[in-house]
């Protein structure tokens, strides 16, 4: 019999009927876009954010109009903004009722192609910044209010700075703050910001203080809990050949503990492997210890959670390197170790603020009540295996 694979993704978007649902949190947002509020889902890297808002984007509530998009290879206030008018653009032409607005503005702007790459104009050198603009007083005339979700938004305000300058990253900061406050626009669309990076860092780096977005409403996506697990490894092996018994559910959770889906997936799928080359459907906990050893070894599921903190903070890189490769070779970190790591490498200043605007926020580490320590075993285990202790 033909061996039937999992219901997994673990590389692009989870779409359709590979996205396993998570009403509370769709619910929560609609709650906030219908108060009119903009907001900053925080979430770690590979929790699924991105999914929950495709998933809003194709399924929107009546007189809402929703745009998802990834921005984070945006580079310049006009790469951001000729962004944005393309996604209103495409989100105009969605709905009957702004199909003369959409012909008006193409008119005005010698729109001559749009797509989910951007759009295309007649006449070059625009200024896209006043277009968007422009396009959002036009917007005002819809009885639908334009949602427009951006994935990644964080890297976009680092690299504007980093290849331009810290100015001209702030001044984005203050036009979306002034999207927000203006009563005009805020009856008219909602920003609703994600990223893999903490804003709050980010910002704070830029402009020396992070009250440019304190105003924005945050919702905080949590990791799997262990009533959400069960019904997330049914949908994972729904119609596959795998069987998972209760013993080996509750065995996989304290292998993962915490429960992101991105580390279920790539677990599930390595106990896959195991299953497939032996033909055998019933999944043992030896099985899943043979296949947690098996993701130890390899390099890519991992790499990029130490290859960011080198990319967005490389003057602090070597500081959360120590906390991290401590933590994992001694399972739990201290307050006090980590203050004294910070201070040879003259960060005590900033060292707790560190610690908790990106290594906690971006879901490496959580506090417990007598230190920090890794948020899963499978994430320390690997960084342990990479990054020796060096014994002084």
């Amino acid at each position: 019999m033909a061996w039937k694979t999992l219901n997994t993704v673990t590389g692009p978007v989870a779409e359709g009927k590979k996205y396993f649902r998570r009403e509370y949190y769709e619910e929560k947002l609609w709650t906030e876009i219908k108060k009119g509020n903009h907001i900053l889902l925080l979430a770690p890297r590979r929790l699924g954010k991105s999914s929950i808002v495709k998933y809003m984007e194709k399924n929107p509530h009546k007189y809402y109009v929703c745009v998802y998009a990834n921005i984070q290879s945006d580079k310049s206030i006009n790469e951001f903004y000729k962004r944005m008018c393309s996604m209103i653009t495409v989100g105009l032409s969605r709905t009957n009722k702004a199909k003369q607005l959409l012909k008006g503005c193409k008119k005005k702007w010698e729109i001559t192609s749009v797509s989910f790459e951007g759009i295309e104009l007649g006449s070059k050198n625009v200024d896209f910044r006043v277009m968007f603009f422009e396009m959002l007083e036009d917007v005002m005339q819809l009885e639908e209010k334009v949602v427009l979700f951006l994935d990644e938004f964080p890297d976009v305000v680092s690299k504007i700075a980093e290849h331009h300058s810290h100015k001209e990253a702030e001044n984005l900061l203050d036009d979306i703050r002034r999207l927000r406050h203006e009563k005009k626009f805020k009856k008219t669309f909602i920003l609703i910001l994600l990223g893999s990076v903490g804003l709050n860092h980010i910002v704070k780096k830029i402009t020396g203080r992070s009250d440019k977005v304190n105003d924005l409403h945050r919702l905080y996506l949590e990791p799997l809990n262990p009533t959400e697990l069960q019904g997330f490894l049914d949908h994972l092996t729904d119609g596959a050949s795998m069987n998972l018994s209760k013993e080996v559910i509750e065995h996989i959770e304290s292998k993962i503990v915490h429960l992101i889906p991105f580390y279920l997936q790539i677990l599930i799928e390595a106990c896959d492997d195991i299953l497939q080359k032996v033909n055998r459907t019933e999944l043992s906990n030896a099985d899943v210890d043979l296949a947690y050893s098996n993701l130890i070894k390899q390099q890519d599921n991992f790499k990029d959670w130490d290859e960011r903190l080198n990319e967005y903070f490389p003057d602090k890189y070597k500081y959360l390197e120590n906390i991290l490769t401590k933590c994992a070779h001694q399972n739990e970190i201290t307050i006090q170790q980590i203050y004294d790591l910070s201070v040879p490498l003259g960060m005590e200043d900033s060292y707790k603020a560190d610690l908790d605007d990106i290594l906690i926020a971006d879901g490496y580490l959580s506090e417990g009540e007598d230190g920090f320590y890794f948020n899963s075993p499978l994430l320390r285990d690997w960084w342990k295996k990479r990054h020796p202790l060096i014994n002084k």
